[in-house]
């Protein structure tokens, strides 16, 4: 686990000369440039960072008396921040160097939100969307003989969205008018292109903070400069060779001239050349300074390529490409890494509705992955490493896909090299989330300059999968989140207008190798048969669905929808001991460590989250022991985090279930993504992994359901039944013997165990008994004994998948649940395995023990490689695998503390 820092991603150098028709000075602080920053009036003035925001600066500048950012109500009494002008600004010299090229360009890769800039006293312009990338020709106005004076002047982002909603308010208001309360945070996100989540979600604090959030540079060229580049892959399975379709987005010295030269396009694997593809053509910019190439074509054979493939379906190869374009004696450059892979969205008719799946290289995938959130609230706290690890995390889960859900940010180039790396697809929402946008022309003209460029740069990515034009703005259309009933059609023609005329139109021009749906959840196909906005969005026949429910009984399968993908579930739970520990006064100080406390109510932003968390524990796992209120607070963590695991453990299995079965003509699910993968602070979420990196109960029970093979024990029309399912289509199917094994849960040894010694593996029913009779038959019932699905290697015992159980009944009706002595009886010597330190922990227990979890006194870096398990054998070894060295095993073992359900609950 990597601890949230300042951006720490690899730049370029401060003046890194490509050739001598190229040359670039980066104005980040990172290279020695001295920005400062400071309230128009002056009163309050800091040292500045770039990349970065005024919240850290004022942080690090020692303006905030409270603590950290994150800490206690700092979100609220931090606020005043946002309520305020900021002006940036910098004194810096060039080199004389610079003035000597035809074009030189002050460029911003990140402006957050609305500025007015200039340099040496004069305009350059005004900023409005911090996910545009803007250009100002500076050739003219640099000094290369004295000082240039930079000033960026912020305008609130507050203020500045009311403003704008006031104005079109005049006409009619853009819904919603403004959060729940519940939320603390700030109203009229919609109407500023900005990470929506930073006036505050269900799930974070509102930061709405202004900076310079990516890097400052000065471009200085003569010819061709390459921004980015398109490429799209077609397999001619007859020819057996790769169609290779690329378009280079270029920028010029000028516009209207002509610029006469030759592009190289060649690929490499290593120090082998794959294939070169050599292109004259003529460059002639337009009014921006900007052109793109004609389209190349070019092919590969099969031969030459491995393809690249998901996590759990291959590898993940990529080549080497670097793009040349030489005109005279001078030569510009670009290079990255590709994969060759298609990727299809299949919707064909079934019996009832449309199917709704991805092909890639020809293989229907079954998506297994979370949602992706911003992974701080100040992007500036972003690290490359902390991406690596919560993205290797996913692909430690067995993850293979992704959803970046549409309330946050395009995410760093970083994120996309490593998500190729790792094999993880990229579902990519637009950013625009859970509210109805404005639509004039001012906005649709940002918008269109934000979607084009964002899509150039992202796109070369072979981890993207689809474009969504929206987070769940169509149902939010239809179902009358907002109050928009009453204006349907005019809310109706800005949503059309925004997402499909502009939007779409965008995405499919700039790239047309991949699918683009308009929203999610939406019907697919049949939503844009209905004009776009669908009669009933998220239906279970078609397309994507997106199911929450906090009152039924959410242990039983049978309470969930039968969807064709579900790509949002899920269940709050509280943040760890040590979580908390940050972000509240010590315990015993004041009411920081009550359930009813002040601070738990104003991080818990869904509204009435508390109560429901309350209702789902008790329904399902019992009412907390009675004790001391930080005693109760505690209780509640652990069992709040073992619910959310459960049932999304559930939930999870369900729709994996499905993509065999068929429920009259429900089913032939092809996507599990629960909501969400990482929390942004200390406080209530649905995350799996909390703030700082580390693993909730969630994570470790989705190395289990999402496994490639897995043994799924589950109740249907009484019967109890063991179903396989091979991810792989046999693929990941290994010989072994299955163990079912029923057990009391007063005594430690099992009831009856029943052996199947040649297991299918096709995804079909494998065993199966009426339950009630075979309980009874055994001595049991549903409120004494629980089950069991171990496969094994019959040679060696070893384990060749994950245990499966079934709980029959939820723990309040359990009459036989006896309070187990679980220990942690010794551990082992230290060793090294793949860049961690390895210590094995052996436990004991004396009657099964249900949700044992397992942890460190001290905040301990690391996660243990099992938790939060059931324990129905008298001994069982876990490793902790820790990212820094573990010197003393003694010290170690007196570290550890170990709880299980049975503890916990009256």
């Amino acid at each position: 686990m990597g601890a949230l820092k300042m951006q720490q991603f690899l730049l370029p150098l401060v003046l890194l000369s490509f050739t001598a028709a190229f040359e670039l000075i980066d104005l980040s602080t990172a290279n020695g440039f001295i920005w400062n920053a400071a309230l128009p009036n002056k009163s309050i003035q800091v040292s500045g960072t770039v990349p970065g925001s005024i919240y850290t600066d004022l942080e690090k500048g020692g303006k905030f008396t409270g603590g950290p950012l994150l800490f206690r109500f700092n979100d609220l009494d931090y606020r005043w921040v946002s309520y305020e002008d900021w002006d940036y600004y910098l004194s810096f010299e060039v080199p004389a160097t610079v003035a000597s090229y035809s074009a030189v360009d002050l460029v911003f890769y990140g402006v957050d939100t609305v500025a007015d800039i200039e340099l040496n006293e004069l305009p350059l312009g005004t900023t409005n969307n911090m996910f545009v990338r803007y250009k100002y020709d500076v050739k003219n106005i640099l000094k290369t003989d004295g000082s240039n004076e930079l000033v960026v002047r912020f305008k609130s982002p507050v203020k500045y969205a009311k403003d704008r909603y006031d104005e079109q308010a005049l006409d009619y208001p853009v819904l919603p008018t403004c959060l729940d309360p519940a939320y603390q945070g700030e109203c009229h996100a919609n109407h500023i292109r900005k990470m929506q989540s930073s006036f505050s979600w269900d799930w974070g604090p509102a930061f709405p903070t202004v900076g310079l959030w990516h890097e400052v540079k000065i471009e200085a060229y003569n010819s061709v400069s390459i921004r980015d580049f398109w490429v799209g892959f077609e397999r001619d399975e007859t020819l057996q060779q790769w169609k290779v379709d690329m378009k280079i987005h270029c920028e010029t010295p000028d516009s209207g001239i002509d610029h006469s030269g030759t592009f190289t396009v060649t690929i490499t694997d290593g120090d082998q050349v794959i294939h070169t593809f050599v292109q004259e053509t003529v460059l002639n910019g337009n009014v921006d300074r900007e052109v793109t190439s004609p389209l190349f074509t070019f092919n590969v054979p099969f031969a030459q390529i491995q393809q690249w493939m998901p996590n759990g379906w291959g590898q993940q190869k990529l080549y080497d490409v670097k793009l040349e374009f030489q005109e005279g004696t001078e030569t510009v450059t670009l290079q990255d890494r590709i994969g060759f892979r298609t990727v299809e969205l299949i919707e064909d008719d079934l019996t009832v509705g449309r199917s709704y799946y991805f092909r890639v290289n020809g293989e229907p995938v079954f998506l297994k992955g979370s949602n992706w959130i911003p992974s701080a609230v100040l992007p500036e706290l972003i690290t490359e490493q902390y991406l690596r690890e919560l993205l290797t995390a996913s692909k430690a889960a067995h993850m293979n896909a992704m959803r970046i859900w549409g309330g946050g940010i395009y995410e760093f180039t970083e994120f996309y090299r490593i998500a190729d790396e790792l094999g993880i697809l990229i579902w990519h929402d637009m950013m625009y989330a859970c509210s109805m946008y404005p639509a004039n022309d001012p906005f649709l003209e940002i918008v269109s300059t934000e979607i084009r460029q964002q899509i150039r740069r992202i796109s070369r990515h072979p981890s993207v999968l689809i474009w969504a034009g929206n987070n769940e703005n169509e149902a939010a259309l239809r179902q009358n989140w907002y109050g928009t009933a009453d204006n349907f059609e005019t809310y109706k023609a800005d949503y059309i207008k925004l997402y499909v005329d502009t939007i779409k139109t965008i995405v499919n021009e700039e790239d047309p190798s991949r699918p683009f749906t308009v929203s999610s959840p939406s019907n697919g196909k049949r939503s844009e048969e209905e004009g776009y906005v669908s009669q009933n969005p998220g239906m279970e026949e078609y397309g994507d669905v997106h199911y929450y429910n906090y009152f039924g009984n959410m242990w039983n399968w049978e309470t969930y929808l039968k969807p064709r993908m579900a790509t949002e579930y899920g269940f709050q739970a509280l943040p760890s001991v040590h979580a908390w520990t940050t972000a509240a006064n010590p315990i015993g100080q004041d009411d920081d460590w009550h359930y009813d406390g002040r601070l738990l109510f104003t991080r818990q932003h869904h509204p009435g989250g508390n109560d429901e968390l309350v209702l789902q524990v008790e329904g399902q796992l019992g009412k907390a022991r009675v004790t001391t209120p930080e005693q109760q607070f505690l209780d509640m963590i652990y069992l709040t985090q073992m619910h959310q695991a459960e049932a999304i453990k559930i939930e999870s299995e369900h729709y994996r279930r499905l993509q065999y079965l068929d429920f009259d003509g429900l089913g032939h699910c092809m996507g599990s993504l629960y909501w969400q993968l990482q929390d942004i602070w200390q406080g209530p979420s649905w995350a799996s992994i909390e703030y700082d990196g580390r693993w909730k109960p969630l994570h470790h029970f989705a190395t289990k359901f999402f496994a490639p093979l897995s043994f799924m024990l589950w109740i249907r029309d009484g019967n109890v039944a063991v179903y396989p399912h091979d991810y792989r289509n046999g693929a990941d199917m290994v010989p072994g013997i299955l163990l079912i094994k029923l057990q009391s849960w007063s005594q430690i040894n099992p009831v009856v165990i029943e052996r199947l010694p040649n297991v299918n593996g096709n995804s079909s029913l494998e065993w199966q008994k009426p339950l009630d009779s075979w309980l009874s038959d055994n001595g049991c019932s549903r409120q004494t004994c629980f089950l069991t699905a171990t496969y094994e290697d019959p040679e060696t015992g070893r384990q060749l998948a994950p245990d499966s159980y079934l709980y029959p009944s939820n723990f309040t009706a359990i009459t036989n649940l006896v309070k187990a002595n679980v220990q942690v009886t010794s551990v082992g010597e230290v060793y090294e395995s793949e860049s961690s330190w390895v210590i094995d922990v052996q436990l004991s227990t004396d009657y099964p023990a249900a949700f044992v979890w397992l942890d460190t006194i001290t905040d301990r870096k690391g996660r243990f490689s099992d938790n939060g398990f059931l324990m129905p054998t008298a001994t069982k070894t876990v490793s902790f695998l820790s990212p820094e060295p573990i010197t003393d095993s003694t010290a170690f073992l007196e570290d550890l503390k170990v709880a299980h359900l049975a503890e916990i609950i009256r």
